[in-house]
């Protein structure tokens, strides 16, 4: 569908024109595109088309128009467009659909090429904008006053994109191409002081300082007669300007090209504090260092950590980051992904690398190229935590081969090219005993209850922490019984607002529908071991189609394999991960299997 507001009212659908009749009937379908996607009651319909004074029939005229619309977009092929919904009226209307909303979002864009240096980029961007106005908006519709207002608002916003537009030609260098269009400006909005400034500066560029002065002139003689007011900071400035002789920021060469703003070279050291009690994890230490010291020789090392949820993933890798940190003096980068989209994550990094915030650009391509040139000579350690996949991750590397990343996942990000992975499992036994013992007043017999509680938490490090510090409140001991008496552990693994189930739910909503069926249905097993062919059997499924769900667990950590001297393949969830796939199995929704 194509709505086309900046005119006369026209709508083109899959079929052609919607022929929609009657003014009433234009002018209703106007209203409803001025809030296109919303709700429009029946009430503010009558009072956008009749004013105060609506016939005594407003509401069944309603009716009749909505009718008669809705047969119009239907025989153009666009069916269902316009609603009955419980607070109005509303008219659908796709992202790009709408012209107002294209001229909207370039006008942004161009605005924001502007403040970022590029003229030439901005200059275009804002003409395509402008290509959008066929005329006045809703001009076959002049006695609606409602639709008047906005019309007014739009024009407003077109005078802005002109005057942007204008500015961009300027600091390209095109100040001799604009001069006839800001006199005609200027005369048709003798009291728009923006316009009478740019004229001012075109004048002063093409050495006309005398006409220039004499704008201005007339424009402060004009805002004291018909206002009672002085010029303003921007005619002021571009006065000043003129008197000086000099008009900064302007190129008077029309083939000259402003220089971009060059960012000023910070050193971001944005690690997060580390772990006071972090424990073992030395072979993994050992390998994470090995990787990030090959960018002392431009090995362009990347290193991806991977484990269960809750494993320690991130205090790992904050923890190596803060070892490496003097081999990488440019500075160290921290995102955490799953707080930051693509590019968000990108536009943080820019900002702590000494970028302005207007001075990012908006495409995201050029977002990366930026990036990889601030780095480019640079030794740079950016750590991307919680990484859900391979395209989230992509386009925050680093390109300096002196620089290096860790990326932390629950996935093995398979698809990153000449990735180094990194395996984290459960704590040994004798790092959960150091954890939960260094966490309380603990005595002699105390081992014994840390033993049964680190393997009631299946030594998963975030289980562990919290079992430790609900210890120091009471007593290991204590914790020991609860966990015992307790008909799921996980209803005991809760710290503020940490929790084992909170871990294992997040990770559970990054799984497809087939993984998500199969980890259910595990959890009607009693046990937490089984085989493919188990599995194909509660999924009533083919064994080929079992292993790809399986895949997705092993991938994830829900599932460990488990070796067999029998050659038979068997798998199984951790006892925490099985009580939570048996309360996922107890849901209402899924079927109970024999």
């Amino acid at each position: 569908m194509d709505f086309r507001v900046l005119g006369a009212l026209e709508i083109i659908g899959p079929r052609g024109r919607v022929e929609l009749g009657a003014p009433k009937q234009r002018a209703l379908t106007a209203a409803l595109l001025c809030r296109a996607g919303q709700a429009f009651s029946t009430d503010a319909l009558i009072g956008a088309l009749w004013g105060d004074n609506p016939p005594r029939s407003a509401r069944k005229n309603i009716q009749v128009y909505v009718y008669q619309v809705r047969k119009a977009f239907a025989a153009a092929g666009a069916p269902d467009r316009l609603h009955l919904e419980h607070a109005g009226y509303r008219l659908v209307v796709n992202p790009g659909e709408l012209d107002i909303d294209r001229f909207n979002e370039l006008f942004a864009r161009g605005r924001t090429e502007l403040t970022s240096g590029e003229a030439e980029r901005a200059a275009r961007t804002l003409r395509d904008s402008m290509s959008l106005w066929r005329g006045e908006p809703f001009a076959d519709l002049p006695d609606v006053e409602f639709l008047n207002r906005q019309a007014d608002a739009w024009r407003e916003r077109r005078l802005a994109a002109v005057e942007a537009r204008i500015e961009a030609d300027l600091r390209a260098g095109r100040h001799a191409d604009v001069v006839d269009e800001l006199f005609c400006l200027v005369r048709a909005h003798p009291l728009h002081e923006q316009f009478r400034a740019q004229l001012m500066t075109a004048l002063l560029l093409g050495e006309r300082k005398t006409e220039a002065l004499a704008v201005y002139d007339h424009g402060r003689q004009l805002l004291a007669s018909e206002l009672g007011i002085a010029p303003g900071a921007n005619l002021t400035r571009a006065h000043q300007a003129v008197l000086s002789g000099k008009a900064p920021g302007f190129p008077t060469d029309p083939g000259a090209r402003p220089r971009r703003t060059v960012p000023k070279k910070i050193v971001p050291r944005q690690l997060p504090r580390g772990l006071s009690d972090f424990v073992g994890r030395q072979a993994q230490l050992t390998a994470l260092g090995n990787g990030l010291a090959r960018a002392a020789s431009g090995g362009w090392p990347l290193l991806v950590l991977t484990g269960a949820a809750g494993v320690g993933k991130s205090a790992l890798a904050i923890k190596a980051a803060h070892l490496a940190a003097p081999s990488f003096p440019d500075g160290q980068l921290y995102i955490d992904l799953a707080e930051h989209n693509g590019g968000e994550a990108l536009g943080q990094i820019l900002r702590a690398l000494g970028c302005a915030p207007a001075e990012l650009p908006a495409d995201p391509c050029e977002r990366q190229a930026l990036y990889r040139t601030l780095v480019a000579d640079r030794s740079v350690l950016v750590v991307l935590d919680n990484a859900a996949n391979e395209s989230q991750v992509r386009s925050l590397l680093p390109g300096s081969p002196r620089s290096a990343a860790i990326v932390t996942a629950r996935s093995r990000l398979l698809g990153l090219d000449s990735a180094e992975l990194v395996e984290l499992g459960g704590f040994r036994s004798g790092e959960s005993a150091q954890v939960l013992l260094g966490r309380t007043e603990a005595v002699a017999e105390d081992a014994q209850y840390a033993e049964f509680i680190a393997d009631t938490c299946d030594h998963l490090p975030v289980a562990v922490r919290i079992a430790a510090v609900r210890a120091s409140g009471r007593s290991l001991q204590e914790t020991a019984r609860r966990l015992i008496s307790a008909c799921n552990p996980l209803d005991e693994l809760v710290a503020g607002d940490e929790s084992v189930r909170a871990r294992l739910t997040s990770c559970y909503a990054e799984l497809d529908l087939i993984g998500k069926t199969a980890l259910r249905r595990l959890g009607t097993l009693g046990s937490a071991e089984f085989t493919v062919a188990a599995l194909a059997s509660l999924l009533g499924t083919s064994t080929g189609h079992a292993e790809r769900s399986l895949d997705q667990l092993l991938d994830r950590h829900l599932v460990s394999r488990i070796d067999d001297a029998g050659g038979t393949h068997r798998f199984a969830l951790s006892r925490l991960t099985h009580h939570f796939a048996m309360e996922l199995a107890r849901d209402p929704a899924l079927p109970r299997v024999s």
